[in-house]
């Protein structure tokens, strides 16, 4: 199921994929062409504003637990974010 498609739905786990940085990366290296640029209303100051509020509905569908899977060689920046944080983190043995 897509992040998209999960809003307003819940799962007792849920496993987020593809939190690192790169080609197939979130938050996406790919920015708006110049043609969107123009046409799309202005950016928000707050970098990857809406990418960040996806990953928050994508966490917050979970009741129980939620995995975040990465490569540790190249997380995301979002990632980096929640270890600031202090957000619990679990390591595979």
């Amino acid at each position: 199921m897509t992040v998209h498609a999960s809003k307003g739905q819940q799962a007792d786990y849920v496993i987020i994929l593809g939190l690192q940085e790169g080609f197939d990366g979130f938050p996406a290296p790919a920015r708006e062409s110049i043609m969107e640029q123009a046409l799309l209303p202005e950016p928000e100051d707050f970098p990857d504003a809406e990418e960040r509020r996806l990953l928050y509905v994508a966490i917050t569908r979970a009741k129980l637990k939620v995995w975040l899977l990465f490569n540790k060689a190249q997380p995301s920046p979002f990632v980096e974010i929640l270890k600031q944080l202090s957000v619990p983190v679990a390591r595979k043995p």
